[in-house]
């Protein structure tokens, strides 16, 4: 007997409605629907049969299998894919060596971000030290970014040019 069979089963048994079931095992109606539909149930709502209703419930939960030492476990969600936390630290440490083998060619930790990620700067800076550029600046009243627009805008023509909008 199937689950979607066994939840039409205690329906008739107990002689109430599909939203009285759901109730008594804390879930929304829809989701006792979609059991009756014969659609796919998570662990979490077989636990909430089990409590509601009984044992019996316990042979619908879905086992996965270890990854690491292969022991069957019963996963909290589906993206769990090992049976405990030493076999998802040798996972975690499987993952990064086989990432270290296929990038090895490259030492990425030597590389700066605007490699990594493709990043450049759009604008040369001064050609002159920051220091001088700064005491210049605050000669004319203004900032070391006001400065720097300003020698952009006098550059291009227009504002749009100067920040390479066209």
């Amino acid at each position: 007997m199937n689950l979607s069979e066994k939840i039409i089963s205690e329906i008739e048994k107990r002689k109430i409605k599909q939203s009285d079931l759901a109730r008594l095992i804390g879930v929304d109606s829809t989701v006792v629907s979609s059991i009756i539909k014969g659609r796919r149930v998570g662990n979490l709502t077989i636990s909430r049969l089990v409590k509601a209703l009984g044992p019996e419930y316990e042979q619908y939960y879905e086992y996965q299998t270890c990854e690491i030492c292969g022991k069957k476990f019963l996963p909290k969600n589906n993206r769990i894919k090992t049976c405990s936390v030493e076999c998802s630290r040798l996972n975690v440490n499987k993952i990064c060596a086989k990432w270290a083998k296929s990038n090895r060619s490259r030492n990425i930790a030597k590389d700066t971000d605007a490699q990594r990620f493709g990043w450049g700067a759009k604008v040369k800076g001064p050609a002159v030290s920051v220091a001088e550029y700064n005491s210049v600046a605050r000669k004319e009243h203004g900032s070391y970014g006001q400065r720097g627009a300003a020698e952009r805008l006098a550059q291009s023509g227009t504002m749009r040019e100067s920040m390479g909008l066209g």
